[in-house]
């Protein structure tokens, strides 16, 4: 892993996700090194040569650059979402500590503040996030088989370590939004996962389907190939063959809105087939 501190000109930025809003990157690149990272894009962007997941930039002035911007009018009533390229919890979080810096800095505004991440270290922030005005934690939770995640998501926390932060958080009185994505063929139960959600006091669950451009999904594919060669044409199939990937993803649909409504948690699921659908209660 190649760790080099560098500095930023803006801690802003705009946001792709659905409805808009402001993205606030800690660092570039993750040790997570999640196969399927939708964030390898970046390297576009940094002038990175190394393969995606093995450097990490700390932007190390990022929370005073963020401070000056804060004190803009421009910025008022804009939703931002912590982590939207990176995982602001990482483990380099526990050295630098920018997240926290940056959640301090947050914590005097009233914009709605998301944070994304696949880690328990959230935790360590309680004290902060009691005090934000308006705060989501939203933590990946896309299987419960320790196995898949252990080979897709490799350096990444535990699902149980998830679980467990999610309930801390919610005994804590600080919404936790569950983010299942990418829904997996086979490995993603709805109605189990939305079982242990109900259980952590899960508020709301959003979900989206694999993205498999721009090389995500080689890794998938070594995976597959060296675990479970017996799935991998079949899960090829799910993503490469439009007819079969609408095919899959309309059952996921069917599948996700009946735990929704079993357990009564809203959900949205951004399916790539055209369009996202809330269920459950609004």
């Amino acid at each position: 892993m190649t760790i080099k501190e560098v500095t930023c000109k803006s801690a802003l930025s705009r946001c792709g996700f659905p409805g808009g809003g402001l993205a606030i990157n800690p660092y570039v690149g993750c040790n997570h090194q999640c196969v399927y990272c939708y964030a390898r894009f970046m390297k576009r962007f940094t002038g990175h040569k190394e393969e995606w997941g093995t450097f990490i930039d700390i932007r190390k002035n990022i929370a005073e650059v963020l401070t000056k911007q804060m004190k803009s009018s421009v910025w008022k009533g804009e939703q931002i979402y912590i982590g939207t390229v990176t995982d602001p919890y990482q483990s380099l979080e526990s050295t630098y500590g920018l997240t926290r810096k940056i959640l301090t800095i947050l914590s005097g505004y009233d914009n709605l503040v998301n944070i994304l991440t696949k880690s328990d270290a959230v935790l360590r922030d309680i004290d902060i996030l009691k005090k934000m005005k308006r705060v989501n934690v939203n933590i990946t939770v896309s299987t419960l088989d320790e196995e898949w995640k252990n080979h897709t998501e490799p350096h990444s926390p535990s699902i149980a370590q998830r679980l467990e932060a999610m309930k801390t958080l919610s005994r804590e009185g600080i919404s936790v939004i569950a983010l299942v994505g990418p829904y997996w063929p086979v490995f993603t139960d709805s109605e189990a996962l939305f079982h242990v959600f109900k259980e952590a006091g899960v508020e709301e669950v959003m979900s989206e389907s694999l993205n498999v451009v721009g090389g995500n999904w080689t890794g998938v594919e070594i995976v597959l190939k060296e675990y479970y060669p017996h799935m991998y044409q079949s899960m090829r199939d799910i993503f490469f063959n439009k007819h079969s990937f609408s095919q899959f993803y309309n059952r996921a649909r069917g599948d996700i809105e009946r735990a929704a409504q079993k357990y009564d948690i809203p959900v949205t699921a951004y399916f790539g087939i055209g369009y996202a659908k809330k269920f459950g209660k609004q």
